[in-house]
């Protein structure tokens, strides 16, 4: 038999590495194909179904015939719909011009680094972060740097840090709120101070807000409290989470038309637009609709009460401690004093990537480990799944200790 040929690969896959997020999916899956009963609090996606008339907007745009290729960056109705949105939003005035529909909101921040970036440049990606942040700022050549909030913030980047942070090479700074994985989620007063450093430098700004929709708080946005920064602000959003569409692949990012028009140019040469029939489904859903408002409000709610289900659970579980997140449908508890320690079994885990893979092992949950977010010493736990769940997924955790 012929040895397997070696093949040469690009040098910036050196660096790369895989989404801990979708190999943990991967992983639930495969079990589940075996006949485990693995409880996932590891999927970053609603468990509602899209609403009603988002669904209808698609099957009718398939009688229709909607089925053909669309301009770049989407059709101009879907494109219009969502420079109104955003432009209600930050309570500035977007353009068409302004915005161009991605395939997912992923794809709209891989499109941003790739327009942003050179070689060297620094990317400031506040950790905990979501887990493709730092990657896409490598493949783009940029150099992740993560300043570290802390539970004493709420896990919020403070303006000290981020002003330690800069230096004449800083290119972007990543802003998310609500966060995944923490949840937190900026006051008004937070994300001015975070301006007033941001002015004192050169840098651009992506503010990623795919949960807003989903926060149990007054929800604040930086250009809400900074528009003179609207001229090097990227806003980042999509239907996935607030109208429960993570498989239509909806996102979008808004910003100064220069910028925008070089994405366009990126994403003319890959994508270059999101499935027509999806367009057609995300414009049903940002056509204002008092229907699919009183929707996502009856999801929000559900995920709120779920909330408070998951920290009460969490907080019955000695060794574990956990933060109140104000936004998004994640836990981010701190589980470092289960670290080291004899478990069930006499197992010892060093560290939370190790306590993942024991509860996925023993206790058939699946979690992710903080090491994945930039955070050693926590884990990642989504409650988008029902009560039932949450219930039995948390008597296992406590159950597979010992």
């Amino acid at each position: 038999m012929s040895s397997q040929p070696q093949y040469r690969l690009a040098r910036r896959l050196a660096q790369l590495e895989p989404s801990a997020t979708t190999a943990m999916n991967a992983r639930v899956q495969q079990l589940r194909a075996e006949g485990v009963k693995v409880i996932s609090f590891s999927v970053g996606e609603p468990d509602f179904n899209t609403p009603e008339p988002i669904k209808a907007a698609a099957i009718e745009a398939i009688h229709k015939n909607y089925t053909h290729y669309t301009p770049a960056g989407g059709i101009a109705e879907l494109r219009k719909a969502v420079a109104t949105r955003v432009s209600e939003d930050q309570g500035l005035s977007y353009g068409i011009n302004q915005v161009t529909v991605t395939t997912g909101a992923k794809e709209a921040l891989y499109l941003a680094f790739q327009a942003l970036c050179d070689d060297g440049d620094e990317a400031i990606i506040p950790a905990p972060y979501w887990v493709s942040y730092v990657e896409q700022a490598k493949l783009a050549g940029a150099v992740p740097v993560t300043p570290m909030a802390t539970e004493a913030t709420g896990f919020k980047l403070t303006a000290e840090q981020l002003r330690a942070a800069l230096t004449p090479r800083t290119r972007l700074i990543v802003l998310n709120s609500p966060s995944n994985p923490t949840g937190a989620v900026y006051s008004a007063e937070e994300l001015q101070a975070l301006a007033e450093v941001i002015r004192g430098s050169e840098a651009l700004v992506i503010t990623d807000e795919i949960y807003d929709a989903i926060s149990y708080v007054p929800y604040a946005r930086l250009l809400r409290v900074a528009p003179d920064l609207a001229d090097r602000t990227l806003v980042v959003n999509g239907a996935s989470k607030a109208y429960a569409m993570t498989g239509w692949r909806i996102g979008y990012v808004a910003g100064p038309q220069a910028i925008i028009t070089a994405i366009k140019d990126i994403q003319s040469h890959s994508s270059p637009h999101t499935a027509s029939i999806s367009q057609y489904a995300a414009l049903a859903a940002y056509t204002p609709n008092p229907e699919l408002d009183e929707t996502v409000r009856e999801m929000v709610a559900a995920f709120h009460r779920r909330r408070d289900l998951i920290l009460e659970l969490l907080a019955e579980i000695p060794g574990v401690t956990c933060n109140v997140p104000d936004g998004a449908f994640y836990v981010f508890p701190n589980v470092s004093a289960l670290l080291g320690q004899p478990l069930k079994n006499g197992i010892v885990c060093d560290s939370s990537d190790a306590l993942n893979t024991y509860l996925l092992d023993q206790a058939h949950i699946a979690c992710v480990s903080g090491e994945s977010f930039g955070a050693p010493g926590f884990l990642r736990l989504s409650y988008a799944t029902s009560e039932e769940e949450i219930v039995e997924g948390m008597r296992r955790f406590r159950a597979s200790l010992g």
